[in-house]
């Protein structure tokens, strides 16, 4: 006699699912989080023991105390705020041209040879040496920022995705080819799909290369407000408490959405697609 599923029986692949991936947030925070706060307690203790100059190193309760004023003058989300905007943007437009460039470079022998020399200049210029340039071009201004971010991850972004599809099996692409795919079809169903490891993989790197980028252009060319103009604004004043808060944010931040959120989803097209590269 066949047992029947009540309703309210849980799943049992469902648990599983769950527990799984409880644990893996388990090990996300064991292995960033916590080491992590062990540094600010030494940090801490040795802010206590006297051992450098208040000045120049101070406590980590007084770094608090400083976050609490600047929340409570409105600014510190606001330049977080700020911040993840223009970085938002930036990945935008940085993700629609690197993964398109990336697909064409990949699969069209001709723009490949003639492209990837000057692809691979670029992507070994800093992002900092470019921003002169840009703002000569564009001058101190919004668009300057953004259009450094997103050649800096599209660049980066472009060149994952490049290696993506040329990692995939000629008899793979010679199979669709046979089958009818073509052109928009072809990229879709099967050039994309196998190459999205890499493509994600080139969303994160992307992301740090842009994250950093950022915080040098919010000190050069932002308006009033950022992570990297508050830090900036502080250092003239001596704010050293305001300074040591905002990279403390600027690398709590960082962490954050590369681990959690970029290497997450990285982890995750991996398990779906079956590509382990």
């Amino acid at each position: 006699m066949k047992e029947k599923l009540m309703p309210n029986q849980p799943c049992h692949g469902t648990s599983i699912e769950q527990t799984s991936r409880l644990k893996y947030y388990g090990k996300i925070l064991w292995q960033n989080i916590l080491p992590m706060l062990a540094i600010l307690v030494v940090w801490e203790f040795v802010a206590r023991l006297g051992l450098m100059p208040r000045a120049l190193f101070p406590p980590i309760i007084d770094i608090l105390e400083e976050m609490e004023f600047q929340i409570s003058r409105g600014l510190f989300f606001l330049d977080i705020g700020w911040s993840l905007y223009r970085v938002a943007i930036g990945m935008f437009f940085g993700i629609i041209f690197g993964t398109l460039a990336g697909l064409v470079l990949g699969y069209i022998k001709a723009v490949e040879r003639w492209l990837i020399p000057i692809f691979q200049f670029f992507i070994s210029i800093p992002g900092m040496a470019v921003f002169p340039i840009a703002i000569l071009w564009f001058g101190l201004t919004e668009k300057t920022i953004i259009i450094v971010l997103a050649a800096e991850a599209g660049i980066t972004i472009a060149f994952d995705t490049w290696t993506g599809v040329r990692s995939i099996s000629n008899a793979l692409i010679n199979a669709a080819l046979s089958m009818g795919m073509a052109g928009f079809k072809l990229y879709y169903r099967i050039l994309v799909p196998a190459a999205l490891p890499m493509i994600v993989t080139g969303f994160r790197q992307g992301f740090s290369r842009a994250w950093r980028v950022l915080i040098a252009g919010e000190l050069i060319s932002a308006s009033g407000y950022g992570l990297g103009f508050r830090i900036f604004h502080a250092q003239e004043f001596m704010q050293t408490e305001l300074v040591y808060l905002d990279v403390l944010i600027i690398g709590g931040l960082g962490l954050l959405i590369e681990r959690l959120v970029l290497r997450t989803l990285e982890s995750y097209t991996v398990e779906r697609w079956g590509m382990v590269h």
